[in-house]
């Protein structure tokens, strides 16, 4: 009878541990959407200075691809960790004291379709953020994506629209 309990404790721990190792923080994300004034070119421009420019290092070393929809007329930033954005290498990524940084020019593209074959983000975005024009002076913003980098985001365009 020891023997056996001797054998099924062990294993029985091991079951149990296994079976909470799944059972962990989960990443809460964030969505917000609101009208601004202003033009959705120069709100994404000064957003992604802004964010640039912050204090916080997780924030100040986010990645951006921004895509220009001429047919929808929306503006599209794609906000990615330090080394997750695709192409970046040591000679070009934001934490090298190094490295040679190009100034962002957005994608264009005439139709939202010929974006991407997938028309989504790459995996491991930390949010993706849509400005697009609904009349002269107004845009409506759309965000979602990973609380902490989303709140800040939103944070950042509000202060950079006229409202």
């Amino acid at each position: 009878m020891k023997k056996r309990i001797t054998i099924l404790v062990p294993l029985l721990s091991a079951c149990l541990l296994s079976a909470c190792s799944g059972i962990g923080l989960k990443e809460k994300s964030q969505t917000y959407a609101a009208k601004f004034t202003g033009d959705r070119a120069s709100l994404a421009r000064c957003v992604i200075n802004e964010l640039q420019t912050d204090s916080r290092w997780l924030i100040r070393g986010l990645q951006y691809e921004v895509r220009s929809y001429q047919d929808i007329k929306a503006t599209e930033i794609y906000a990615y960790p330090s080394g997750a954005l695709p192409g970046t290498y040591a000679r070009n990524a934001t934490n090298n004291p190094d490295a040679v940084l190009q100034p962002l020019i957005p994608k264009i593209y005439a139709h939202k379709s010929n974006a991407d074959i997938r028309g989504e983000a790459s995996p491991g975005y930390s949010f993706i953020m849509t400005i697009q024009r609904t009349d002269n002076e107004t845009v409506v913003a759309t965000l979602n994506g990973k609380k902490y980098e989303s709140d800040i985001a939103w944070d950042k365009l509000k202060a950079c629209s006229p409202r």
